[in-house]
């Protein structure tokens, strides 16, 4: 299967899930509150799938720019806004609708200094997902959690 990758910081990592401040109200995923440090405090998987599928729902609206307008600052110094919007489009667009998706599976890391991506939390989210025409994917979302203590959007990866 041809593997596209559309992603500000490639999903490899995991300990993460949103925070959109500025996306429109039906494309806003809701806050996951997280006080602790995730070293002392685990990170609920069906929250972090609900706020992933959310954000799968904002890129079936055509919404991929408002969705890297909140995305991880991380994500955003990665690739450009035009860039990711130009190549989410091309790499999405032509599966059509979703008609399901199933969460697979739930992947956390903290990612130490010196790695090929920045260091920090993040969460994988792998998504089995059937499309129009019974067109199959893998999709995979990854959320970081910033130094203000948000989960925010930091990558997308459609198999």
């Amino acid at each position: 299967m041809k593997r596209f990758v559309t992603t500000a910081v490639l999903a490899l990592c995991a300990a993460s899930a949103p925070a959109i401040a500025q996306v429109p109200a039906q494309a806003r995923p809701a806050p996951l509150a997280q006080s602790a440090p995730v070293a002392t405090r685990d990170v609920d998987p069906n929250a972090l799938a609900n706020a992933a599928l959310q954000m799968l729902q904002v890129i079936d609206r055509g919404q991929a720019g408002a969705l890297w307008d909140n995305a991880s600052a991380v994500a955003q110094r990665a690739t450009g806004r035009a860039d990711f919007v130009g190549h989410l489009g091309k790499t999405r667009a032509p599966l059509g609708a979703a008609a399901s998706r199933s969460w697979m599976s739930v992947r956390r890391e903290s990612v130490p200094a010196g790695g090929r991506v920045p260091p920090g939390h993040y969460a994988n989210i792998e998504f089995a997902s059937q499309f129009q025409g019974q067109r199959t994917a893998k999709e995979l979302i990854s959320l970081r959690r910033d130094e203000d203590g948000q989960w925010r959007f930091s990558g997308y990866v459609i198999e």
